[in-house]
């Protein structure tokens, strides 16, 4: 179950990450230079932010 949520979370990280990459492309009217470097930093951080969400939420709770 876990590898099939992570695998769609992933795919929607791509498509949002391009998305915002585009717009911000768009809003500067111009192809960034660095355009894969960016890319990088906004699925880095779309990952980081939503994988640790996840794993919090699909985590089993603690027994005491």
């Amino acid at each position: 179950m876990d590898l099939v949520v992570f695998t769609i979370n992933a795919i929607a990280i791509y498509l949002l990450a391009d998305w915002l990459l585009t717009r911000l492309e768009k809003w500067r009217g111009k192809v960034l230079a660095q355009r894969q470097v960016l890319f990088f930093v906004i699925f880095l951080l779309l990952a980081l932010l939503s994988f640790s969400v996840i794993q919090a939420v699909l985590s089993p709770p603690p027994i005491e």
